[in-house]
């Protein structure tokens, strides 16, 4: 075998190896319901977790009279803005325990206002203007955790461990033995079915008719 012949041989066994160490160092993770069907945007974290920076640059946007994204965790220590998108006024508040704050009646044109999320828990978000918006936040004492996707998946980028233990979080999920912890085995990905079933989805809906007027009715 010729010298290019090697080269391209140690370039595909060093990539597979890098490509193997890669699959290694994450942990996959496929949540179910009770029928198992898919559940979008629930929250997955491991303790412990340490070592990381919180993430910059996070948004939770006033879009069509909605937050967008309706669900977003957070590691204890970050910053969010709430920028404003629609052409009316926006007055975004919370009353949780694990952080108030008010921002009161936004404008489109407005510099969005940062707000820091220091202290772990759940943190509901609400719109004083237009009722029906609802938002969360979960802020969270590690940097491990992932949101699921549209078919259920979420990847945590980490080196997973035995022992270690993953949490989950859903405002459908109904039962509370079911914000449970999976013990993770030495191998292979999380597969999480739900046993009981959901709740309906939290978020009131919107008036088919709005009042007319300045501020936060209209357009």
């Amino acid at each position: 075998m010729g010298k290019l012949g090697i080269g391209l041989l140690g370039g595909l066994f060093s990539g597979l190896l890098w490509s193997s160490w890669l699959a290694a160092a994450s942990l996959e993770i496929q949540l179910s319901d009770k029928h198992g069907g898919p559940l979008a945007d629930a929250v997955l974290w491991v303790e412990p977790g340490a070592g990381q920076a919180p993430a910059a640059g996070l948004k939770v946007n006033q879009e069509k009279r909605q937050f967008v994204p309706y669900i977003l965790a957070v590691q204890a220590g970050t910053t969010v803005s709430f920028p404003n998108a629609d052409p009316i006024n926006h007055h975004v508040y919370s009353f949780s325990p694990a952080k108030r704050f008010e921002l009161r009646l936004q404008k489109q044109q407005d510099l969005p206002q940062d707000v820091l999320f220091d202290k772990p828990g759940l943190v509901t978000l609400g719109c004083n203007i237009h009722d029906w918006m609802l938002g969360f936040i979960l802020v969270l004492d590690s940097p491990l955790f992932a949101q699921t996707d549209a078919q259920g998946r979420a990847r945590i980028d980490y080196q997973p461990a035995a022992g270690q233990r993953v949490h989950i979080w859903h405002p459908r999920i109904a039962d509370p033995a079911e914000q449970q912890v999976r013990t993770l085995a030495a191998d292979g990905p999380l597969l999480w079915r739900l046993s009981s079933e959901l709740k309906p989805d939290p978020r009131p809906k919107e008036p088919s008719k709005r009042p007319q007027g300045k501020g936060g009715y209209a357009p």
